[in-house]
């Protein structure tokens, strides 16, 4: 991999000196959510308060998966409806309106969810506004319906122009950038009844004829995502709608079932790899949540399962080695997860992935599942999405921060078989990481199919997996309406064909929605001229089309000349890279210590202060962490040096189970250090009584500087204790090979041990 190509520096800016006004006014914005269907109706209001022509473009985000359905705009208060062309068509239209003097305005559809809008001959004293209308279907997901909508691009890692974007729409995000949102969802039907909460936003609310209104207090802007959670007081049934296709006579109605299968029988064992980003985007509110959520992970974590845990940014640094969870090993760890930072410089994701995937777990082990923890915030992730598909992992992500990219995560798991979920700070990670828990114990469902009840001329392919708990939404075009029901199908693990999810045809639904919408998830397979042929007849936005209008202005005012290019910044994304909290007022002043050597970075200014974030190369930061899985097995001595190294640095025995943790120990160690802790012993303790017992041995370590460190702790334990864990520690490691004593010297070592704490000699 070519590290200066994969490492441009991503930069925050502002408007230069003498340049055009802030040309977006603001965002309004509404919605309606109607079971899994959520249909939003955006206006973005643009105006050239300058002295010069403008051409304007802003790239800006729409959520994953959705649809265009319809695109207008309004110059000076005159409204022309867009229509979709093929792209390079598209384009020859729009440059031809640039020269000719009139004000067109393009759509463009980029990978992820991101959009450019593309606006030209906008004169000074004009105001536009542009109208985009999409639709998104929605999945139950562990009971629970989860909305975002995303209002900014976070910066990202990685040279966004070789991932396909052109340099007008690569957007950066400024400081000083500030846009008002105005919005407003109506939750309709039988959802309007359950719970209806938001952790992002402050709503007020109102009861309207067919459901509630939410419609956001004054004061939001465009810096993070809209969530809007609602928890439906009963599980919903599955559901199945139809609709008529006007677009194909041939097969006039399409079908939609969203039906939810019930949690799968459950895997006695786990082999899970913990992959937490800690490169400098996390730092703050994202790398909190990452520690809320690694701890929820740990917590559903039993002593059947094995874990490993890594983090990474430049680097990959392996924390803990491939371990069986005892409950020492879990104690050990929460307490050390307090610890991480972000500390690592750029996210090379792809790198951490492969690094992960060759950590080997035990032979018996069913397969590894990776779950990744990160904002996902890179431009290139085509080959890393290849590379986790080849190496047979599920990867589970969570995705974490104000405005997660949730395209490139959607797109890693769906290619690997794993799931998704997304939590904002204020949101329950510990609650999100069990949940993905469940998804991940769930024995696989095999040869998932649907029984449509009718012959179908096409159908959507589903997932690569099912969890029970999500819903599984697909499509089927079929010649006439029915009424049969329509069944989801999978083999269980005594291979038999069974049914595990049905839905009756409701009643039809109106409008062209259903049937653009299912014409949008066939155009993902289809290859080239059929994907071209669906969005033309269909008018979807793609890849290969774009939507085009163009504002013919009069003879007299057509623009003479070449505009001057305008690209519109974004809002930085709330506590992005710890620029502040989000629960909190952005900080006045954006501070960043300890930057190191910044690598391969490409400066760019905000206002006359210079900061640039890119490949950090930070300095050690005394980390305890070790790379335990390059490191070998720590010796007897070793453990008792680190344990009178910490004691002897003024260190506390309650700390030592965080600063010791980290080295690689062997099983007997391991369970000796368990035993230990049943009988009484914190982990602290338990390893001040180890390294004593490894240094006070005959022809053991035999060193006075660590007998001074230890000896004061051990006088102030019950004998008792210490008499018990001598003996386990004889019993357990007495006879290692590298212990350097025989059996019998061992024999007498325990019995002088035991005859010094027996109850006639008292310890406090």
């Amino acid at each position: 991999m070519n590290h200066h190509d994969e490492t441009q520096g991503f930069g925050l800016t502002c408007v230069e000196p003498g340049a055009p006004a802030p040309v977006l006014a603001g965002v309004q914005a509404s919605g309606r959510l109607d079971g899994v269907l959520f249909e939003l109706t955006l206006r973005q209001t643009y105006r050239n308060a300058s002295s010069r022509v403008l051409e304007v473009v802003y790239t800006f985000p729409l959520p994953h998966q959705s649809v265009l359905l319809g695109f207008a705009s309004e110059l000076n208060g005159e409204r022309k409806p867009g229509s979709i062309l093929a792209r390079r068509q598209a384009e020859g239209r729009y440059e031809e309106a640039l020269a000719e003097g009139d004000a067109p305005v393009m759509l463009e559809a980029l990978d992820g969810g991101l959009h450019t809008a593309n606006i030209g001959n906008l004169k000074p004293g004009d105001e536009i506004v542009l109208e985009v209308r999409f639709a998104q279907l929605l999945a139950f997901e562990q009971g629970r319906l989860r909305l975002a909508i995303p209002t900014t691009i976070a910066p990202r890692y990685g040279n966004a122009e070789q991932a396909g974007l052109q340099p007008q729409q690569v957007p950066q995000a400024s400081l000083e950038a500030e846009y008002k949102l105005a919005l407003s969802v109506t939750v309709a039907g039988a959802l309007a009844g359950g719970t209806v909460e938001s952790a992002t936003h402050t709503f007020t609310r109102e009861t309207v004829q067919d459901g509630i209104r939410l419609s956001l207090a004054d004061g939001a802007r465009l810096d993070r995502d809209v969530v809007i959670v609602v928890q439906p007081r009963e599980p919903l049934p599955s559901l199945v709608v139809q609709a008529r296709d006007t677009v194909s006579p041939d097969v006039p109605v399409v079908m939609m079932a969203a039906l939810q299968p019930p949690v799968a029988e459950q895997r006695e064992r786990l082999a899970l790899k913990l992959l937490v980003d800690c490169s400098g985007s996390m730092a703050g509110d994202s790398i909190d949540s990452a520690r809320d959520a690694l701890k929820g992970a740990l917590a559903a974590l039993g002593e059947n399962d094995q874990l490993s845990i890594s983090r990474f940014g430049s680097t990959v640094e392996h924390l803990q080695a491939p371990v069986a969870c005892t409950p020492r090993v879990l104690r050990l760890l929460g307490q050390a997860v307090n610890g991480i930072q972000a500390d690592l410089g750029g996210t090379e994701m792809e790198g951490a992935l492969r690094a992960v995937f060759g950590l080997p777990m035990k032979a018996d082990a069913i397969g590894a599942d990776v779950l990744l923890i990160t904002d996902g915030q890179i431009w290139q992730a085509e080959e890393m999405i290849a590379a986790a598909r080849a190496s047979g992992h599920r990867v589970f992500a969570i995705g974490v921060g104000s405005s997660p990219a949730e395209g490139v995560l959607r797109a890693l798991a769906e290619a690997t078989g794993g799931a998704c979920e997304f939590a904002t700070p204020g949101e329950a990670l510990e609650a999100a990481a069990q949940r993905m828990l469940v998804r991940i114990r769930q024995q696989p469902w095999r040869d998932v199919r649907i029984d449509w009840g009718a012959e179908t001329a096409w159908q959507t392919t589903l997932p690569a997996s099912v969890f029970g708990g999500d819903t599984v939404v697909a499509f089927a075009g079929v010649a006439a309406r029915t009424a049969s029901a329509v069944r989801l199908l999978a083999k269980n693990t005594g291979g038999e064909t069974i049914e595990i999810s049905r839905g009756e045809a409701d009643a039809p639904c109106p409008g062209d929605s259903l049937a653009r919408i299912a014409a949008a998830r066939r155009m993902v397979v289809a290859d080239e001229p059929e994907a071209l042929g669906l969005a033309i007849n269909y008018q979807l936005l793609s890849q290969q089309t774009h939507c085009i209008l163009v504002h013919e202005r009069a003879e007299a005012d057509k623009v003479k000349g070449e505009a001057e290019l305008h690209c519109v910044n974004s809002m930085l994304a709330a506590g992005w890279g710890a620029t502040g909290a989000v629960r909190a007022p952005m900080a006045a002043a954006y501070q960043i210590s300890r930057l190191a050597r910044p690598q391969f970075a490409r400066s760019v200014s905000v206002s006359d202060f210079h900061l640039s974030i890119a490949s950090l190369e930070v300095e050690d930061s005394g980390s305890v962490w070790a790379d335990s899985a390059d490191k070998e097995i720590a010796s007897l001595e070793v453990i008792a040096r680190a344990v009178a190294d910490h004691l002897d640095g003024g260190g506390q025995v309650s700390d030592l189970g965080l600063n010791c943790g980290p080295l690689r120990m062997d099983t007997d160690a391991c369970s000796a250090l368990d035993q230990a802790a049943a009988i009484g012993a914190s982990d602290g303790q338990a390893l001040v009584l180890l390294a004593w017992w490894a240094n006070s041995r005959p022809q053991g370590i035999g060193s006075a500087s660590i007998a001074a460190a230890l000896q004061p702790h051990v006088d102030a334990l019950a004998g008792s204790l210490v008499s018990q864990c001598v003996e386990l520690f004889e019993r357990i490691l007495g006879g290692h090979a590298d212990s350097g004593r025989s059996v019998s010297r061992a024999t007498r070592l325990r019995r002088s041990l035991l005859r010094a704490f027996a109850p006639g000699n008292s310890r406090t």
